[in-house]
Protein backbone atom coordinates (compact mmCIF):
# COMPACT_ATOMS: atom_id res chain seq x y z
CA UNK A 1 0.00 0.00 0.00
CA UNK A 2 1.29 3.34 -1.14
CA UNK A 3 2.05 6.05 1.98
CA UNK A 4 -0.19 8.24 1.49
CA UNK A 5 -0.70 12.31 3.43
CA UNK A 6 -3.37 14.52 4.47
CA UNK A 7 -3.19 18.10 2.40
CA UNK A 8 -5.80 20.93 2.46
CA UNK A 9 -7.02 22.13 -1.14
CA UNK A 10 -8.97 25.40 -0.86
CA UNK A 11 -9.80 24.63 2.45
CA UNK A 12 -11.02 20.50 1.94
CA UNK A 13 -8.93 18.02 3.10
CA UNK A 14 -7.89 15.21 0.95
CA UNK A 15 -5.69 11.88 1.48
CA UNK A 16 -3.29 11.48 -1.49
CA UNK A 17 -0.42 9.02 -2.29
CA UNK A 18 2.99 10.67 -1.86
CA UNK A 19 3.50 10.08 -6.25
CA UNK A 20 0.33 12.04 -6.47
CA UNK A 21 0.91 14.56 -4.24
CA UNK A 22 4.87 15.33 -5.98
CA UNK A 23 3.06 15.59 -9.22
CA UNK A 24 0.28 18.13 -8.59
CA UNK A 25 2.72 20.07 -6.23
CA UNK A 26 5.32 20.17 -9.51
CA UNK A 27 2.45 21.09 -11.42
CA UNK A 28 0.74 24.07 -9.19
CA UNK A 29 4.32 25.24 -8.57
CA UNK A 30 4.76 25.23 -12.54
CA UNK A 31 0.84 27.24 -12.45
CA UNK A 32 2.54 29.73 -10.00
CA UNK A 33 5.70 30.44 -12.00
CA UNK A 34 3.67 31.16 -15.07
CA UNK A 35 1.84 33.80 -13.68
CA UNK A 36 4.78 34.99 -11.51
CA UNK A 37 4.23 38.78 -13.12
CA UNK A 38 0.94 39.02 -12.78
CA UNK A 39 -0.29 40.96 -10.59
CA UNK A 40 -3.66 38.94 -10.00
CA UNK A 41 -1.37 35.97 -9.22
CA UNK A 42 -2.76 34.73 -5.97
CA UNK A 43 -6.08 35.32 -6.77
CA UNK A 44 -5.43 33.34 -9.92
CA UNK A 45 -4.24 30.43 -7.79
CA UNK A 46 -6.59 30.28 -4.85
CA UNK A 47 -9.50 30.42 -8.05
CA UNK A 48 -7.62 27.36 -9.90
CA UNK A 49 -7.16 25.39 -6.42
CA UNK A 50 -10.79 25.69 -5.63
CA UNK A 51 -11.29 24.42 -9.23
CA UNK A 52 -8.95 21.46 -8.25
CA UNK A 53 -10.87 20.35 -5.08
CA UNK A 54 -13.96 20.97 -6.69
CA UNK A 55 -13.05 18.36 -9.37
CA UNK A 56 -10.94 15.92 -6.58
CA UNK A 57 -14.62 16.26 -4.44
CA UNK A 58 -16.08 14.75 -7.62
CA UNK A 59 -13.64 11.76 -7.68
CA UNK A 60 -14.03 10.56 -3.41
CA UNK A 61 -16.47 8.27 -3.18
CA UNK A 62 -16.65 5.33 -0.77
CA UNK A 63 -14.25 2.64 -2.95
CA UNK A 64 -12.00 5.80 -4.04
CA UNK A 65 -11.24 8.04 -0.65
CA UNK A 66 -7.54 8.29 -1.39
CA UNK A 67 -6.60 10.54 -4.31
CA UNK A 68 -4.22 8.26 -6.92
CA UNK A 69 -1.59 9.69 -9.44
CA UNK A 70 -4.29 8.81 -11.88
CA UNK A 71 -6.57 11.23 -10.51
CA UNK A 72 -3.87 13.77 -10.61
CA UNK A 73 -3.92 13.16 -13.85
CA UNK A 74 -7.16 13.57 -15.10
CA UNK A 75 -7.05 17.08 -13.19
CA UNK A 76 -4.03 18.05 -15.17
CA UNK A 77 -5.99 16.82 -18.20
CA UNK A 78 -8.98 18.80 -17.67
CA UNK A 79 -7.68 21.92 -16.08
CA UNK A 80 -4.69 21.88 -18.78
CA UNK A 81 -0.76 22.30 -18.54
CA UNK A 82 0.68 25.40 -17.82
CA UNK A 83 3.44 25.37 -20.80
CA UNK A 84 0.32 24.99 -23.16
CA UNK A 85 -0.47 28.41 -22.45
CA UNK A 86 2.13 31.00 -24.19
CA UNK A 87 1.63 34.36 -24.71
CA UNK A 88 0.74 36.09 -28.23
CA UNK A 89 3.97 38.02 -28.03
CA UNK A 90 5.74 34.49 -28.37
CA UNK A 91 3.20 32.39 -30.72
CA UNK A 92 0.18 35.28 -31.72
CA UNK A 93 -2.18 32.81 -29.64
CA UNK A 94 -3.41 32.22 -26.63
CA UNK A 95 -5.39 28.97 -26.23
CA UNK A 96 -4.16 25.45 -25.08
CA UNK A 97 -3.42 22.82 -27.49
CA UNK A 98 -4.86 20.39 -25.05
CA UNK A 99 -8.67 19.13 -26.53
CA UNK A 100 -10.00 17.40 -23.48
CA UNK A 101 -11.34 20.92 -22.03
CA UNK A 102 -15.19 20.12 -21.99
CA UNK A 103 -18.07 22.35 -21.74
CA UNK A 104 -18.68 22.89 -18.52
CA UNK A 105 -22.43 22.61 -16.65
CA UNK A 106 -24.16 25.43 -16.35
CA UNK A 107 -24.64 27.20 -12.68
CA UNK A 108 -27.00 29.56 -12.05
CA UNK A 109 -25.79 33.15 -9.96
CA UNK A 110 -26.41 36.41 -10.15
CA UNK A 111 -24.23 38.43 -12.41
CA UNK A 112 -22.40 41.56 -10.81
CA UNK A 113 -20.71 42.70 -13.61
CA UNK A 114 -23.96 43.47 -15.62
CA UNK A 115 -26.64 44.47 -13.04
CA UNK A 116 -29.21 47.21 -12.69
CA UNK A 117 -30.17 45.57 -9.49
CA UNK A 118 -28.87 42.38 -7.92
CA UNK A 119 -27.69 40.86 -11.44
CA UNK A 120 -30.19 38.53 -11.08
CA UNK A 121 -31.68 39.46 -14.91
CA UNK A 122 -27.95 39.35 -16.40
CA UNK A 123 -27.62 35.66 -14.22
CA UNK A 124 -30.41 34.37 -15.22
CA UNK A 125 -30.12 35.61 -18.93
CA UNK A 126 -26.17 33.58 -19.04
CA UNK A 127 -28.07 30.69 -17.39
CA UNK A 128 -30.42 30.10 -20.32
CA UNK A 129 -28.45 31.68 -23.00
CA UNK A 130 -31.32 34.61 -23.49
CA UNK A 131 -30.07 38.29 -24.03
CA UNK A 132 -30.61 40.27 -20.58
CA UNK A 133 -32.49 42.75 -22.21
CA UNK A 134 -35.04 40.21 -22.79
CA UNK A 135 -35.32 38.96 -19.28
CA UNK A 136 -35.83 42.26 -17.81
CA UNK A 137 -38.68 43.07 -20.28
CA UNK A 138 -40.13 39.61 -18.66
CA UNK A 139 -39.76 40.78 -15.38
CA UNK A 140 -40.85 44.45 -15.80
CA UNK A 141 -44.04 42.93 -17.63
CA UNK A 142 -43.91 40.63 -14.64
CA UNK A 143 -43.69 43.64 -12.14
CA UNK A 144 -46.92 44.70 -13.34
CA UNK A 145 -48.91 41.67 -13.61
CA UNK A 146 -48.46 41.51 -10.20
CA UNK A 147 -46.04 38.72 -9.66
CA UNK A 148 -42.54 40.05 -10.59
CA UNK A 149 -41.46 41.78 -7.40
CA UNK A 150 -42.16 38.97 -5.45
CA UNK A 151 -40.29 36.59 -7.91
CA UNK A 152 -37.23 38.74 -8.20
CA UNK A 153 -37.06 38.82 -4.22
CA UNK A 154 -37.10 35.42 -4.12
CA UNK A 155 -34.57 34.98 -6.99
CA UNK A 156 -32.02 37.40 -5.00
CA UNK A 157 -32.41 35.43 -2.20
CA UNK A 158 -32.07 31.72 -3.82
CA UNK A 159 -29.21 32.68 -6.82
CA UNK A 160 -25.70 33.41 -5.25
CA UNK A 161 -23.37 35.91 -6.88
CA UNK A 162 -20.73 35.28 -9.19
CA UNK A 163 -17.67 36.72 -6.93
CA UNK A 164 -14.71 34.22 -8.37
CA UNK A 165 -13.87 33.72 -11.80
CA UNK A 166 -14.79 30.07 -11.27
CA UNK A 167 -18.33 31.01 -10.49
CA UNK A 168 -18.37 33.86 -13.59
CA UNK A 169 -17.04 30.56 -15.60
CA UNK A 170 -19.47 27.98 -14.37
CA UNK A 171 -22.44 30.90 -15.08
CA UNK A 172 -21.70 31.18 -18.76
CA UNK A 173 -20.87 27.60 -18.99
CA UNK A 174 -17.27 27.74 -20.18
CA UNK A 175 -14.58 25.30 -18.93
CA UNK A 176 -12.95 26.10 -15.73
CA UNK A 177 -9.43 25.41 -16.85
CA UNK A 178 -6.32 27.37 -16.55
CA UNK A 179 -6.53 29.41 -19.92
CA UNK A 180 -10.18 30.47 -19.00
CA UNK A 181 -9.01 31.65 -15.45
CA UNK A 182 -6.19 33.79 -16.57
CA UNK A 183 -8.01 34.92 -19.64
CA UNK A 184 -11.05 35.93 -16.78
CA UNK A 185 -8.61 38.00 -14.78
CA UNK A 186 -6.74 39.77 -17.85
CA UNK A 187 -10.50 40.77 -19.18
CA UNK A 188 -10.95 42.57 -15.47
CA UNK A 189 -7.53 43.64 -15.39
CA UNK A 190 -8.19 45.14 -18.46
CA UNK A 191 -11.24 47.34 -17.26
CA UNK A 192 -9.71 48.48 -14.57
CA UNK A 193 -6.48 49.75 -16.74
CA UNK A 194 -9.25 51.54 -19.64
CA UNK A 195 -10.96 52.77 -16.26
CA UNK A 196 -8.03 54.00 -14.47
CA UNK A 197 -6.75 56.09 -18.20
CA UNK A 198 -10.23 57.74 -18.53
CA UNK A 199 -9.91 59.23 -15.29
CA UNK A 200 -6.05 60.29 -16.04
CA UNK A 201 -6.44 62.11 -19.34
CA UNK A 202 -6.09 64.99 -17.71
CA UNK A 203 -5.09 66.87 -14.33
CA UNK A 204 -8.31 68.74 -14.00
CA UNK A 205 -10.46 66.50 -14.80
CA UNK A 206 -8.24 63.95 -12.00
CA UNK A 207 -8.72 66.78 -9.40
CA UNK A 208 -11.90 67.18 -10.00
CA UNK A 209 -13.02 63.67 -9.82
CA UNK A 210 -10.63 63.44 -6.84
CA UNK A 211 -13.20 66.06 -5.31
CA UNK A 212 -16.25 64.41 -6.85
CA UNK A 213 -15.20 60.97 -5.05
CA UNK A 214 -14.69 62.67 -1.94
CA UNK A 215 -18.22 64.15 -2.14
CA UNK A 216 -19.83 60.86 -3.36
CA UNK A 217 -17.76 59.22 -0.78
CA UNK A 218 -19.36 60.90 2.55
CA UNK A 219 -22.78 61.09 0.87
CA UNK A 220 -22.50 57.19 0.59
CA UNK A 221 -21.25 56.81 4.06
CA UNK A 222 -24.49 58.66 5.26
CA UNK A 223 -26.46 56.48 3.00
CA UNK A 224 -25.12 53.44 3.76
CA UNK A 225 -26.05 54.48 7.38
CA UNK A 226 -29.28 55.16 6.89
CA UNK A 227 -29.47 51.88 5.05
CA UNK A 228 -28.26 50.13 7.87
CA UNK A 229 -30.58 51.76 10.25
CA UNK A 230 -33.73 51.12 7.71
CA UNK A 231 -32.37 47.30 7.14
CA UNK A 232 -32.10 46.82 10.96
CA UNK A 233 -35.61 48.15 11.57
CA UNK A 234 -37.04 46.14 8.64
CA UNK A 235 -35.36 42.93 10.01
CA UNK A 236 -37.16 43.38 12.94
CA UNK A 237 -40.53 44.13 11.61
CA UNK A 238 -39.95 40.98 8.87
CA UNK A 239 -38.90 39.04 12.06
CA UNK A 240 -41.73 40.04 14.43
CA UNK A 241 -44.65 39.50 11.38
CA UNK A 242 -42.97 36.21 9.33
CA UNK A 243 -42.67 34.80 13.53
CA UNK A 244 -46.90 36.32 13.93
CA UNK A 245 -48.23 34.95 10.08
CA UNK A 246 -45.97 31.19 11.14
CA UNK A 247 -47.50 31.28 14.12
CA UNK A 248 -51.29 32.02 12.78
CA UNK A 249 -50.85 29.52 10.08
CA UNK A 250 -49.52 26.34 12.25
CA UNK A 251 -52.65 27.16 14.50
CA UNK A 252 -55.00 27.60 11.66
CA UNK A 253 -54.09 24.03 10.68
CA UNK A 254 -53.04 21.92 13.65
CA UNK A 255 -54.35 23.85 16.48
CA UNK A 256 -57.25 25.37 17.99
CA UNK A 257 -59.85 28.53 16.26
CA UNK A 258 -57.72 30.92 15.20
CA UNK A 259 -59.16 34.40 15.84
CA UNK A 260 -57.93 38.00 14.67
CA UNK A 261 -59.96 40.90 13.73
CA UNK A 262 -60.44 41.99 9.68
CA UNK A 263 -63.19 44.95 10.06
CA UNK A 264 -64.56 47.56 12.48
CA UNK A 265 -67.51 45.48 11.97
CA UNK A 266 -65.93 42.27 14.01
CA UNK A 267 -63.81 39.40 14.13
CA UNK A 268 -63.03 36.24 11.54
CA UNK A 269 -62.63 33.15 12.81
CA UNK A 270 -61.63 30.12 10.91
CA UNK A 271 -60.74 26.44 12.20
CA UNK A 272 -59.13 24.85 9.20
CA UNK A 273 -58.67 21.54 10.81
CA UNK A 274 -62.69 21.31 10.89
CA UNK A 275 -63.27 23.44 7.84
CA UNK A 276 -61.25 20.99 5.73
CA UNK A 277 -62.47 18.08 7.06
CA UNK A 278 -66.44 19.43 5.61
CA UNK A 279 -64.76 20.32 2.55
CA UNK A 280 -62.81 17.35 1.31
CA UNK A 281 -64.51 13.43 1.09
CA UNK A 282 -61.01 11.73 1.21
CA UNK A 283 -58.13 11.96 3.92
CA UNK A 284 -55.95 11.71 1.19
CA UNK A 285 -57.99 14.91 -0.56
CA UNK A 286 -57.36 16.63 3.19
CA UNK A 287 -53.69 15.24 4.08
CA UNK A 288 -53.28 17.24 0.67
CA UNK A 289 -54.76 20.20 0.88
CA UNK A 290 -53.31 20.84 4.29
CA UNK A 291 -49.48 19.94 2.99
CA UNK A 292 -50.51 22.61 0.17
CA UNK A 293 -50.87 25.21 1.76
CA UNK A 294 -48.31 24.45 4.32
CA UNK A 295 -46.12 24.90 1.29
CA UNK A 296 -47.59 27.15 -0.27
CA UNK A 297 -48.44 29.97 2.45
CA UNK A 298 -45.24 28.65 4.75
CA UNK A 299 -42.49 28.92 2.32
CA UNK A 300 -42.85 33.15 1.26
CA UNK A 301 -43.25 33.26 5.14
CA UNK A 302 -39.94 31.04 6.17
CA UNK A 303 -38.33 33.26 3.19
CA UNK A 304 -39.61 37.01 5.45
CA UNK A 305 -38.09 35.18 8.08
CA UNK A 306 -34.61 34.03 6.60
CA UNK A 307 -34.18 37.66 5.49
CA UNK A 308 -35.15 39.26 8.92
CA UNK A 309 -32.18 36.93 10.25
CA UNK A 310 -30.16 38.12 6.83
CA UNK A 311 -30.55 41.85 7.94
CA UNK A 312 -30.52 41.56 11.30
CA UNK A 313 -27.01 38.61 11.78
CA UNK A 314 -25.73 38.90 8.33
CA UNK A 315 -26.39 35.26 8.47
CA UNK A 316 -25.25 34.30 5.05
CA UNK A 317 -27.09 30.37 4.60
CA UNK A 318 -25.97 28.01 1.56
CA UNK A 319 -27.63 29.39 -1.90
CA UNK A 320 -28.94 25.08 -1.46
CA UNK A 321 -31.68 26.13 0.96
CA UNK A 322 -32.98 29.34 -1.55
CA UNK A 323 -33.48 26.76 -3.94
CA UNK A 324 -35.01 24.12 -1.64
CA UNK A 325 -37.25 26.59 -0.65
CA UNK A 326 -38.13 27.56 -3.74
CA UNK A 327 -38.56 24.12 -5.23
CA UNK A 328 -40.97 23.61 -2.33
CA UNK A 329 -43.04 26.26 -2.99
CA UNK A 330 -43.86 25.41 -6.47
CA UNK A 331 -44.51 21.78 -5.14
CA UNK A 332 -47.30 23.71 -2.65
CA UNK A 333 -48.80 25.62 -5.31
CA UNK A 334 -48.83 22.44 -7.93
CA UNK A 335 -50.63 20.97 -4.96
CA UNK A 336 -52.76 23.30 -4.50
CA UNK A 337 -53.90 23.62 -8.32
CA UNK A 338 -54.30 19.51 -8.56
CA UNK A 339 -56.52 19.73 -5.05
CA UNK A 340 -58.74 23.00 -6.51
CA UNK A 341 -59.13 21.25 -9.80
CA UNK A 342 -60.24 18.12 -8.03
CA UNK A 343 -62.87 20.12 -5.95
CA UNK A 344 -63.59 21.94 -9.29
CA UNK A 345 -64.81 18.94 -10.84
CA UNK A 346 -67.23 18.27 -7.54
CA UNK A 347 -68.56 21.38 -7.90
CA UNK A 348 -69.09 21.78 -11.67
CA UNK A 349 -73.35 21.15 -11.74
CA UNK A 350 -75.35 23.69 -10.03
CA UNK A 351 -78.98 22.57 -9.65
CA UNK A 352 -82.06 23.90 -7.20
CA UNK A 353 -85.15 22.71 -6.20
CA UNK A 354 -88.08 25.48 -5.69
CA UNK A 355 -91.09 25.22 -3.38
CA UNK A 356 -94.08 27.40 -3.37
CA UNK A 357 -96.65 28.57 -0.93
CA UNK A 358 -99.67 31.06 -1.44
CA UNK A 359 -100.17 33.65 1.07
CA UNK A 360 -103.50 35.44 1.22
CA UNK A 361 -103.04 39.06 0.70
CA UNK A 362 -104.22 40.99 4.41
CA UNK A 363 -105.14 44.50 5.36
CA UNK A 364 -102.40 44.49 7.97
CA UNK A 365 -99.19 44.71 7.74
CA UNK A 366 -97.50 41.30 7.38
CA UNK A 367 -94.67 40.74 9.84
CA UNK A 368 -91.28 39.05 8.71
CA UNK A 369 -89.30 37.94 11.83
CA UNK A 370 -86.18 34.87 12.45
CA UNK A 371 -86.57 33.28 15.61
CA UNK A 372 -82.69 32.83 16.28
CA UNK A 373 -79.53 34.67 15.38
CA UNK A 374 -77.09 32.93 16.24
CA UNK A 375 -76.26 29.41 14.45
CA UNK A 376 -75.94 26.14 16.88
CA UNK A 377 -73.46 23.93 17.93
CA UNK A 378 -69.63 24.79 17.37
CA UNK A 379 -68.22 27.81 15.05
CA UNK A 380 -66.06 26.25 12.15
CA UNK A 381 -66.10 30.01 10.08
CA UNK A 382 -67.45 33.23 11.38
CA UNK A 383 -67.20 36.49 9.76
CA UNK A 384 -69.35 39.41 8.82
CA UNK A 385 -70.96 37.16 5.94
CA UNK A 386 -70.70 34.15 6.59
CA UNK A 387 -71.46 31.39 9.37
CA UNK A 388 -70.57 27.69 9.55
CA UNK A 389 -70.88 26.16 12.79
CA UNK A 390 -71.37 21.78 13.82
CA UNK A 391 -73.44 20.37 16.03
CA UNK A 392 -73.07 16.53 16.34
CA UNK A 393 -73.54 14.93 13.12
CA UNK A 394 -75.27 18.25 11.82
CA UNK A 395 -73.65 21.03 9.77
CA UNK A 396 -75.36 24.75 10.18
CA UNK A 397 -74.77 27.47 7.26
CA UNK A 398 -75.93 30.93 7.27
CA UNK A 399 -76.24 31.08 3.51
CA UNK A 400 -79.45 31.98 3.67
CA UNK A 401 -81.12 35.35 1.58
CA UNK A 402 -83.99 37.17 1.56
CA UNK A 403 -85.97 39.06 -1.33
CA UNK A 404 -89.07 41.10 -1.54
CA UNK A 405 -90.80 41.79 -5.30
CA UNK A 406 -93.82 42.95 -6.68
CA UNK A 407 -96.33 40.31 -7.19
CA UNK A 408 -98.26 39.65 -10.60
CA UNK A 409 -101.36 38.85 -8.71
CA UNK A 410 -103.49 39.63 -5.50
CA UNK A 411 -102.17 37.71 -3.43
CA UNK A 412 -98.89 37.23 -1.55
CA UNK A 413 -96.52 34.05 -2.63
CA UNK A 414 -93.49 33.03 -1.26
CA UNK A 415 -90.69 31.16 -3.36
CA UNK A 416 -88.41 28.82 -1.46
CA UNK A 417 -85.50 27.79 -3.60
CA UNK A 418 -82.92 25.31 -2.65
CA UNK A 419 -79.47 24.90 -4.06
CA UNK A 420 -76.80 23.21 -3.96
CA UNK A 421 -73.57 22.17 -6.48
CA UNK A 422 -72.29 18.60 -6.93
CA UNK A 423 -69.74 16.70 -9.54
CA UNK A 424 -73.19 15.75 -12.05
CA UNK A 425 -76.17 16.78 -12.32
CA UNK A 426 -77.57 13.87 -10.62
CA UNK A 427 -75.65 14.51 -7.82
CA UNK A 428 -76.14 18.38 -7.06
CA UNK A 429 -80.11 17.93 -6.93
CA UNK A 430 -79.80 14.75 -4.10
CA UNK A 431 -77.61 17.35 -1.93
CA UNK A 432 -80.20 20.25 -2.54
CA UNK A 433 -82.93 18.09 -1.30
CA UNK A 434 -80.75 16.95 1.69
CA UNK A 435 -81.40 20.69 2.88
CA UNK A 436 -83.27 21.06 6.27
CA UNK A 437 -84.71 24.56 6.50
CA UNK A 438 -87.60 25.63 8.92
CA UNK A 439 -90.15 28.72 7.75
CA UNK A 440 -94.15 29.10 9.46
CA UNK A 441 -96.43 31.29 7.70
CA UNK A 442 -99.68 32.47 8.88
CA UNK A 443 -101.81 35.28 8.80
CA UNK A 444 -99.85 38.40 10.02
CA UNK A 445 -96.00 36.66 10.20
CA UNK A 446 -93.94 34.82 8.30
CA UNK A 447 -91.28 33.27 10.77
CA UNK A 448 -88.16 31.99 8.94
CA UNK A 449 -85.30 30.74 9.98
CA UNK A 450 -81.65 32.58 9.43
CA UNK A 451 -79.89 29.15 9.07
CA UNK A 452 -79.95 25.90 6.84
CA UNK A 453 -79.01 22.68 7.88
CA UNK A 454 -77.78 19.55 6.85
CA UNK A 455 -75.62 16.13 8.01
CA UNK A 456 -71.89 16.65 8.04
CA UNK A 457 -71.18 13.60 5.62
CA UNK A 458 -73.10 15.67 3.19
CA UNK A 459 -69.96 17.95 3.16
CA UNK A 460 -70.03 21.96 1.92
CA UNK A 461 -71.02 21.72 -1.58
CA UNK A 462 -72.45 25.39 -2.22
CA UNK A 463 -75.70 24.71 -0.48
CA UNK A 464 -78.20 27.86 -0.06
CA UNK A 465 -81.58 28.97 0.53
CA UNK A 466 -83.46 31.80 -1.43
CA UNK A 467 -86.33 33.21 -0.41
CA UNK A 468 -88.43 35.59 -2.35
CA UNK A 469 -91.44 37.13 -1.38
CA UNK A 470 -94.16 38.32 -4.13
CA UNK A 471 -96.21 40.91 -2.43
CA UNK A 472 -99.37 42.76 -4.45
CA UNK A 473 -99.77 45.80 -4.87
CA UNK A 474 -100.71 47.71 -1.62
CA UNK A 475 -99.48 45.21 1.13
CA UNK A 476 -97.45 45.87 3.89
CA UNK A 477 -94.85 44.47 5.16
CA UNK A 478 -92.77 44.84 8.52
CA UNK A 479 -89.21 44.14 8.45
CA UNK A 480 -88.12 42.99 12.05
CA UNK A 481 -84.40 43.75 13.56
CA UNK A 482 -83.95 40.00 13.42
CA UNK A 483 -83.81 39.37 9.52
CA UNK A 484 -81.34 42.08 8.63
CA UNK A 485 -78.89 39.51 8.39
CA UNK A 486 -80.92 38.36 5.48
CA UNK A 487 -81.76 40.58 3.21
CA UNK A 488 -80.25 40.50 0.03
CA UNK A 489 -80.44 43.08 -2.75
CA UNK A 490 -84.29 44.49 -2.14
CA UNK A 491 -85.12 46.98 -4.17
CA UNK A 492 -87.19 50.09 -2.99
CA UNK A 493 -88.18 53.81 -4.10
CA UNK A 494 -85.23 54.92 -1.61
CA UNK A 495 -82.73 52.96 -2.40
CA UNK A 496 -81.83 52.23 1.35
CA UNK A 497 -79.27 50.10 1.81
CA UNK A 498 -80.81 46.32 3.17
CA UNK A 499 -79.52 46.81 6.91
CA UNK A 500 -81.08 50.18 7.24
CA UNK A 501 -84.20 48.73 6.00
CA UNK A 502 -85.19 46.93 9.08
CA UNK A 503 -87.40 48.16 12.02
CA UNK A 504 -89.71 50.01 9.55
CA UNK A 505 -93.19 49.51 7.14
CA UNK A 506 -92.66 49.00 3.72
CA UNK A 507 -95.95 49.02 0.61
CA UNK A 508 -95.53 48.02 -2.06
CA UNK A 509 -97.05 50.79 -5.09
CA UNK A 510 -96.51 50.83 -8.36
CA UNK A 511 -93.11 52.34 -8.29
CA UNK A 512 -92.15 50.15 -5.78
CA UNK A 513 -91.41 49.27 -2.40
CA UNK A 514 -91.68 52.40 -0.12
CA UNK A 515 -91.03 53.08 2.58
CA UNK A 516 -94.27 54.12 5.29
CA UNK A 517 -92.04 54.91 8.57
CA UNK A 518 -89.11 57.15 6.45
CA UNK A 519 -89.39 61.07 6.48
CA UNK A 520 -88.12 61.66 3.28
CA UNK A 521 -89.01 59.29 0.10
CA UNK A 522 -87.61 60.32 -3.38
CA UNK A 523 -90.58 60.31 -5.44
CA UNK A 524 -93.20 60.43 -2.62
CA UNK A 525 -94.43 63.74 -1.41
CA UNK A 526 -95.62 63.89 2.39
CA UNK A 527 -99.47 64.54 0.75
CA UNK A 528 -99.18 61.26 -1.42
CA UNK A 529 -97.60 59.23 1.98
CA UNK A 530 -100.62 60.51 4.18
CA UNK A 531 -103.28 59.62 1.58
CA UNK A 532 -101.56 56.12 1.51
CA UNK A 533 -101.60 55.73 5.24
CA UNK A 534 -105.34 57.06 5.68
CA UNK A 535 -106.53 55.23 2.56
CA UNK A 536 -104.98 52.01 3.87
CA UNK A 537 -105.53 50.82 7.47
CA UNK A 538 -102.03 49.85 9.21
CA UNK A 539 -101.81 47.56 12.29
Amino acid sequence: MNQTLTVNISGIVFHIEVDAYDTLKNYLNKIKSYFNNSEEREEIMLDIESRIAELFSGMMNEKNEVIKALDVEKVIEIMGKPEQYISEDEEQTQEFTNETSIKGDKKLFRNPDDRLLGGVCSGLGAYIGVDTVWVRLFFVAAFFLGFGFFTYIILWIVMPEAKTASDKLKMKGEPINIQNIGKKFEEEANKVSDNLKNVDTNKFTKKAGSVLENIVGVIGSIFTAIFNIVGKVLGVAFLIVGTFLLVVLLGMLFGSKTIFSITSDGVFSFEAHEFFDLIFVSQDQYYLAILGVLLLVGIPILTLIYLAIKLLFKIKLHYSFGLTMAILFVIGMSICALVGIKMGTELSSDEEIVKTHQIAATNSALMIKSPNELLPGKGILEDKFTSISIDGETMYQSYVRLEIEKSKTDSMLLEVKFSSNGSTTKEAIKNARTINYNYQISDSALVIDNYLSTLKDNKIRGQQVELTLYIPINQVVYLDESVKELLFDVENVTDTYDKKMVRNKWIMLESGLTCLDCLDIKGVTTAQLDSIKTYIPIK
